[in-house]
C-alpha cells in the first residue's frame, strides 16, 4: 500500500517524474552546482553570474537527460549555426534598444552632451561591455528559457509557461534600485519577448543575444541606466533624462517608460509573427519537450 501510495505521489500514471518534483530537482541541482562553482572561483560579478550559468546548464542537461533528451534540448546547440545565432540575436536586441531609446529622444525623454573621447576608445569600452554583460544574460536564459520555460510549456501550454516565466523575471528584478510599477510590467514584457524568441526557434543562442543585445544598446550605447543600474560611461557623449520618469524612464532607464511598453509589444508581436525566426535541424533533432514554432500553429489555427 505505501509503495503505491509513494508511486501516486512521485510519478504520474506512466511512471514519469511528477512535474512540481521535476522542477524541485532543477533548482535544488542549479543551487548544488552554482554554490560549488562559485567557491571555485575569486569573487567578482562575472564569476557569480558564470556559476549560475554552469548550475542552470548541469540541472537543465541532467532533467532532460532523465527525459532522454540530448544535451542541445536545452537550446545551446553546438553547430555552425550557434555563433550566427548569437550574433545576429544580438544585432536584433540593439536594435530595439535603440529603437525604444529613439522613441525616448523624440519627445524629449532623453538627450546627450559631448564628451571628449576617440572612436577606438568608444570600440575598446564597448566591447568589454559586451563581454561583460553577456554572461548574465546567458545565466538568466538559462534559467527561465531553458528547462523550466519547456517542463510548464509541456504541462500547461506555451502561453501559461510564457506568462508564468515572465512574471518570474519580472520578480527576479524587483530588488532593482528606483523600480516602479511600469517598470516591473516592461520587465515582464521583456521576460515575453524574450520567451517567444525561445518558442520560435528554440535557441538559447538566440535569447541570449537578444538579451544580451538589449542590454548592451541601452546601458553602453545609449549610455543609459538599464534596469536601474547604471553600468558603463561611454566615451563622446553622456546621456541625461528629462520629463516625467513614465514617459523618460527617470533612474531605471528606458524600461521605466510606457514607450518602451509599446516597443516591446511590438517587438514581440514581430518575434511572433515573423517566419525569420525558426528552428534550425539540430533543434529539431534534439527534441525539446515543447514543440517549437508552437505558439504560430497555434495562432493561424486560432484565426
Amino acid at each position: 500500500m505505501w509503495n503505491g501510495v509513494s508511486r501516486r505521489v512521485f510519478r504520474t500514471d506512466t511512471g514519469r517524474l511528477r512535474l512540481g518534483w521535476r522542477l524541485l530537482a532543477f533548482f535544488a541541482v542549479a543551487a548544488c552546482v552554482t554554490v560549488a562553482t562559485g567557491f571555485l572561483l575569486p569573487p567578482s560579478v562575472i564569476a557569480g553570474s558564470g556559476a549560475l550559468l554552469m548550475g542552470g546548464l548541469v540541472a537543465g542537461w541532467m532533467l532532460l537527460g532523465i527525459d532522454g533528451r540530448p544535451p542541445a534540448a536545452l537550446g545551446f546547440h553546438l553547430d555552425g549555426k550557434a555563433a550566427p545565432a548569437l550574433a545576429i540575436g544580438t544585432g536584433v536586441g540593439t536594435l530595439i534598444a535603440l529603437g525604444a531609446v529613439g522613441s525616448l529622444a523624440l519627445v524629449g525623454g532623453v538627450a546627450w552632451t559631448a564628451e571628449s573621447g576617440t572612436v577606438l576608445g568608444w570600440l575598446a569600452a564597448g566591447s568589454s561591455a559586451l563581454l561583460f554583460l553577456a554572461l548574465p544574460a546567458a545565466a538568466e536564459e538559462v534559467l527561465l528559457r531553458g528547462y523550466l520555460l519547456q517542463a510548464l510549456g509541456e504541462a500547461w501550454g506555451t502561453g501559461r509557461a510564457l506568462f508564468l516565466t515572465s512574471v518570474l523575471f519580472a520578480v527576479a528584478h524587483l530588488g532593482n534600485p528606483g523600480i516602479t510599477a511600469l517598470a516591473v510590467l516592461n520587465i515582464a514584457a521583456a521576460g515575453l519577448w524574450l520567451g517567444v524568441i525561445w518558442v520560435r526557434t528554440g535557441s538559447l543562442w538566440w535569447a541570449t543575444g537578444a538579451h544580451l543585445g538589449w542590454n548592451w544598446g541601452g546601458a553602453y550605447v545609449a549610455d543609459l541606466p538599464v534596469s536601474g543600474l547604471e553600468l558603463f560611461d561611454a566615451p563622446f557623449y553622456e546621456a541625461s533624462t528629462g520629463g516625467p520618469d513614465w514617459l523618460g524612464g527617470g533612474p531605471f532607464g528606458p524600461e521605466g517608460s510606457v514607450l518602451a511598453t509599446l516597443v516591446l509589444g511590438g517587438a514581440t508581436w514581430w518575434c511572433w509573427r515573423t517566419p525569420r525566426l525558426r528552428a534550425n535541424e539540430t533543434v529539431e533533432a534534439a527534441g525539446p519537450l515543447v514543440a517549437i514554432g508552437r505558439m504560430e500553429r497555434e495562432t493561424k489555427e486560432s484565426d
